[in-house]
This record gives structure tokens, sequence and C-alpha cells, in this order.
């Protein structure tokens, strides 16, 4: 998912034609699918002290705001048969425990599979030598100490490229905790920790981790790909989608009764991985901002009607940047509504995994658990992202 971002402030004939394959199934406890949920408003005064002042300060104050779901029985018709089943607060395992070990490394996803998340993300990039590694960006020096080990290797725009190492110089590097351009900690309360080895792990083994300790366990933890930048990895000659695809399969966490989702936020590439690559697993179309470059997709169009009819033709769900959850026109009244295109999301049967609940970003005056209950009342999503699993896991409990 994305670098760090102030939340809630500016701070494809049918489908049943295009996907007869995919079917959507009552929501249990390891088995996402669609509910739909109406949009919800409330007057400020009455959800939580200070609800419309910590989501319009949120900018100044420069705080971010999070996570968000539902939680309670519903009645859905499923194959003609109608069944009461009680819905489930997908919890993502964002980066692995990404609040409390560096980000990515086999350490972050063995602490995040023992606090029992429902998925497990891998950002995928891949090597100079074919393979395909979890790194949340195309780049490396933000995470590593490449500009130590490697000091020439840096492209003209003066970034390390994964793309430009072999796994085997990849695994000279020491993983650290997510840094700026300055070289302090993004997050500067995280882990502070200098002599852990911390390495660079490829999808390969994150899939065979996550395997081997849910045989042992007796479990079903869920794996949640990105495709990294797809188009920079055609032009370097590369078909990073097919290689994530192959992966999942191989590991049995693909096709349609995967336990996984595959995410992009390249909506041509989502696209591409239905009709060309032929992929029947659930699929996730990611939505940032036009100007955060992340692909060519126009996300303004996306989050329209029309637009959120075509990404249904293609994907089973939308992961959104929380900052695009609420409507700016109802806060100024003094409101709390959901954005008109979470409606049109619903209407199309899209899932909601909105992205990403930070504990150390809750907006000013605000817990975890009242932030995490506001956006499940008023924008209905289905699961949330997290680096902080615990107060996520620990609210989801409350609920059942």
């Amino acid at each position: 998912m994305l670098r760090n971002r102030l939340l809630f402030s500016q701070n494809d004939k049918n489908k049943s034609q295009a996907r007869t394959a995919i079917s959507r199934k009552p929501r249990s406890a390891h088995n996402i699918s669609l509910r739909r949920k109406p949009k919800a408003k409330a007057k400020a005064a009455t959800i939580l002290p200070a609800l419309f002042v910590a989501f319009t300060c949120v900018v100044a104050a420069g705080s971010a705001l999070s996570a968000m779901a539902a939680n309670n029985e519903s009645e859905q018709t499923h194959a003609d048969t109608k069944e009461n089943v009680e819905t489930h607060f997908t919890v993502i395992a964002h980066r692995g425990a990404s609040g409390y070990l560096p980000e990515h490394t086999l350490e972050a996803a063995t602490l995040a599979f023992s606090l029992g998340p429902d998925f497990i993300e891998q950002d995928v990039v891949i090597t100079k030598d074919d393979i395909p590694v979890v790194l949340h960006d195309i780049h490396l020096e933000t995470v590593t100490n490449v500009e130590d080990v490697f000091p020439a290797r840096h492209r003209d725009d003066g970034r390390y490229y994964a793309r430009d190492f072999t796994l085997e110089e990849l695994r000279q590097l020491r993983v650290h905790e997510r840094a700026n351009s300055d070289g302090k900690q993004v997050f500067k309360d995280r882990y502070r920790g200098t002599h852990a080895n911390f390495k660079v792990a490829t999808l390969n083994e994150h899939f065979e981790l996550i395997s081997e300790l849910n045989r042992q366990f007796e479990t079903s933890v869920g794996v949640y790909p990105e495709v990294k930048s797809p188009a920079f990895h055609i032009k370097e000659g590369v078909d990073a989608s097919k290689i994530v695809v192959d992966t999942l399969n191989a590991y049995g966490f693909g096709g349609e009764s995967g336990n996984s989702f595959l995410q992009c936020f390249d909506f041509n590439e989502v696209k591409r991985i239905r009709e060309t690559l032929g992929y029947k697993g659930k699929v996730v179309m990611l939505i940032g901002e036009n100007d955060w470059g992340e692909s060519d997709t126009d996300y303004n169009w996306l989050r329209t009607q029309e637009g959120m009819k075509q990404v249904a033709l293609y994907a089973d769900g939308i992961g959104s940047w929380l900052g695009h959850l609420l409507d700016n026109k109802a806060k100024a009244q003094g409101e709390i509504e959901a954005a008109a295109w979470i409606a049109y999301a619903h209407e199309n049967n899209l899932t909601i995994h909105p992205y990403t609940f930070r504990h150390d970003l809750l907006p000013a005056g605000m817990s975890s658990e009242q932030v995490l209950e506001v956006l499940d009342k008023v924008v209905g999503a289905d699961g949330v992202f997290t680096d902080h699993l615990v107060p996520v896991l620990r609210w989801r409990e409350k609920l059942n």
C-alpha cells in the first residue's frame, strides 16, 4: 500500500458474462465476500465528542484516520437459500506487523501471523534475475542500507531500484524501518533497534512461511499480494502480474477457492489479470490520488457511478485510501456522511477494504475504538488494512 499519507484530509457485456466463475458467498470468519450496507449519516454531535472537529482539523494536526468495517448479524441469499451468517470484519496485516517490526520482513510476517489476522499483505517487485521479492517500493533506499553497500548502483534519478539487483545482491542488504529522504524514521516511535539483521525475502518464502504455519496450527490465514508498478515492470521486460499469479497458484492460494486477494493500483492491469492471464481468484482495485503517480489510472473517474460499474466487471473489491471515504460537503454542514461513491461500490457488491489504520496516526482527540466504530457505522466497510493489529483485533473481539 502507499507511503504514509494523511487521512480524511487533503494533509467491464455484464459481470456474469465477464467472470461467470467468480461466486459471491456469505461472509464468514475466513471467507470474505460482499455485502451491501446502506449509506448512513449522523449528526456529528450525536456520534462522538469532537468528531467533526477531529475530521476537519486533520491537516493542521498532521494526523491520520483509518480502518472501518462491519460486524453484525445479517441475512443474505446464496444459491437460492437464505441463511443467517455472522458478518465478519476482515483484518489485513499491512506489510505484516509493520507497526511493530520493519515492514515486509519474514519476522514481521511471523509476528502478524501470531496475532491472528485474516490476511497478511505482500507488496511484490521483481529482481534483476526475475525473482519476486516482497518490498513496498520498486526503490530500495527508504527501507534498506543499499546506499552503503552499493553506493554507485543508483540510476540517474539518484534512486536505487530493486530491478537492478539480483536476489543474491539484495541478500547483502539490511532492512530497516521506513525512512524519509533525510534518513529519519517515518514513524519515530516504531522499531528502533540497530543490530537485528532483517533481510529482503522472496514471495515464495513468505507464502511458504504462511502455508507451513497454517498447516501446523490448523489455521487459515490468507495472503493479499499487490503487484507493484506493473507498467514499470513491463517496460523492464518482465510480467510481474504473471509471476505473482503463478506463485499464488503454486502455493494453493490462487483461483476461485484460494484464500487470497490480488490487488493492484493499475486498472488496465486489473483488466489484463482477468482477460489475458485468465485469473479466477478474488481481485481488488486499489484507489489512490491521481497525483501519487501509482499508475495512469484516473482514480477520480473510478469513484463515479459509471467507474464503479466498470470496476465491478473485473474486480471483487475496492481498496480505497481512507481520505476518500467521507463527504466533505456534508462535513461542512456539520454532518458525517459517506462519500457518494461508497453507495456506488455497495450497489455493485464490491467489498471495501480501506487502507491504512495506524494507531500512531489517529485524528486528534479520537481513540482507535472511536475511529473504528464511526467508520463502521458511517461507511460500512468490510475490513481494513492495518499496521497495528492489536487494537483492531481487540475492537473486533468486543463486537463478537
